[in-house]
């Protein structure tokens, strides 16, 4: 990265490295205080930085650029800077949006910066793409300028940066597993905002692949806000307090819930939900019901899956590790956010099973296309390989370490 041509000779540069996430179980519970599981992939983004005093904030990825004046990243209102990160700009707001919020939150002025990404995680496919680059540039830029700033503190900027900048209501589970992940293993992170707890072995002799499905997934479309929201809507009429994966809420009570709601019905007897990042729009149908039960019961497979990976490993726990991932993704479709081609990638794992040494597969990340995880005997590739080939659009596997594992490098 020294030699591009937007770094000037003679000058430091900082580089850092962050990785994508399989989403394990977990997933779109992370907003309702759920505890998740998520595993680093070897596919990472590299950025780096060089502090100038041109009063420009310019940045590359690949064929797409974009400079405007350092005054406006450090002083333009959030709303004008949301609105500047736009249209064919928008991938900019994962990369000079966190230092935005890094430079605002630490009262750091630069004078200058120049940011270069290169970055092998897929976009659009439900594998944090966006959290890795938000990641890597936060924690390049805290060093260029300086600063001592911890892991989880950057993590929770680049949050901020995507929910204001990036207008994607993500929860903590991807920018977090980007920064503290490790290689080979489970980051289990309990989001009562987000706390890592656990960092879980993946046992002999499994392991882990994320296929294809060929669409494409968006964490600011509207399937996910609308079931977000939908969550919140669940738990206002519900009354419930706290988190809602760990409230006193019980299965029983989210049955009595309405199918679906408009968002008109809601506001005529509450103002919005408590969600600070969800707005209910009177002309949308909400899935209330299943929306509220997923993030309930998703918590419980969650704390299941977890206790079964610490348990010698068997026949009948793989097929419930298995059993609890399709569980998963049945939420995702009851919740409308699952997909035909996800579907039958899911249905062909289960077919094959773990006889052939598949044992479980599931929708990864917000749903509405993107990654499926499959979980399998690590000598069952080839199976995954066919399916992908069959069914979807080529497949990733392997693991690597987070941003604060690769630390930061002077180039």
């Amino acid at each position: 990265m020294r030699r591009h041509p937007l770094f000037a000779s003679g000058v430091p540069i900082w580089a850092a490295r962050a990785p994508g996430r399989f989403d394990v179980l977990g997933g779109i519970a992370d907003y309702s205080g759920s505890l998740v599981l998520a595993l680093p992939t070897a596919d990472a983004a590299f950025v780096a930085v060089q502090a100038m005093s041109d009063g420009r904030a310019a940045a590359v990825s690949g064929a797409r650029r974009i400079a405007i004046a350092a005054d406006e990243l450090l002083d333009l209102p959030l709303e004008d800077l949301a609105r500047r990160f736009s249209g064919r700009d928008a991938w900019a707001a994962y990369v000079l949006g966190p230092v935005a919020a890094l430079t605002r939150e630490l009262a750091v002025r630069p004078a200058g910066i120049r940011v270069v990404v290169s970055s092998t995680v897929p976009e659009g496919k439900g594998l944090a793409s966006s959290a890795a680059v938000e990641i890597a540039s936060v924690y390049a830029a805290s060093a260029c300028f300086g600063l001592e700033v911890p892991i989880e503190r950057l993590a929770a900027l680049a949050q901020t940066a995507e929910h204001i900048l990036a207008g994607a209501p993500c929860g903590p589970m991807d920018q977090l597993t980007a920064a503290r992940g490790e290689a080979g293993k489970l980051l289990a992170i309990l989001c009562q905002p987000a706390e890592v707890v656990a960092s879980l072995t993946l046992p002999a002799p499994f392991a882990l692949w994320g296929i294809d499905s060929g669409t494409t997934h968006v964490v600011a479309g509207a399937g996910y806000r609308r079931v977000r929201c939908a969550s919140f809507i669940g738990k206002a009429l519900l009354g419930c307090r706290g988190h809602l994966a760990t409230s006193s809420c019980r299965e029983s009570d989210v049955e009595r819930l309405p199918e679906e709601m408009t968002g008109r019905e809601f506001l005529r007897r509450y103002e919005q939900v408590e969600d600070e990042v969800s707005s209910v729009e009177p002309e949308v149908t909400y899935p209330v019901r299943a929306a509220t039960l997923h993030p309930i019961q998703e918590h419980v497979r969650v704390q299941m899956f977890a206790e079964l990976l610490a348990m010698p490993v068997t026949d009948r726990r793989t097929r419930l590790l298995g059993e609890l991932m399709y569980q998963s993704n049945a939420s995702y479709g009851r919740c409308g956010i699952g997909t035909a081609k996800t579907d039958a990638i899911v249905a062909a794992v289960r077919r094959l099973g773990w006889e052939r040494g598949l044992a479980g597969a599931r929708l990864s990340g917000g749903g509405s296309g993107g990654t499926v995880v499959v979980l399998g005997h690590r000598d069952a590739e080839p199976l995954v390989a066919r399916i992908a080939d069959e069914l979807g659009a080529g497949y990733t596997g392997g693991s690597s370490s987070g941003a604060a594992s690769f630390g930061v490098k002077q180039v």
